[in-house]
């Protein structure tokens, strides 16, 4: 297993030496690192909206009705 690991490893190491001798893997090549930028800057842009939306606080639900209420909870007695 270590040693597929390794191989592995080398292999991708490899992979943009040889983009840059022939000029259509380099072009692949530049895509792909542009298309990982772009996604590490949605992914950044997501984290930092989700951080700005809190959950600590819920939002206090309103009564439109409150002010026409007398008391509490009405007791059911249809007055």
């Amino acid at each position: 297993m270590r040693p597929f690991v390794i191989a592995a490893i080398i292999a991708s190491l490899t992979v943009p030496a040889f983009a840059e001798e022939d000029p259509a893997k380099a072009e692949q090549y530049r895509a792909e690192e542009q298309k990982k930028k772009e996604s590490e800057e949605i992914e950044r842009a997501y984290r930092n909206a989700v951080k700005g939306t809190s959950r600590e606080q819920p939002v206090k639900k309103s009564d439109p009705w409150g002010s026409v209420r007398q008391g509490g909870a009405s007791s059911g007695s249809g007055q």
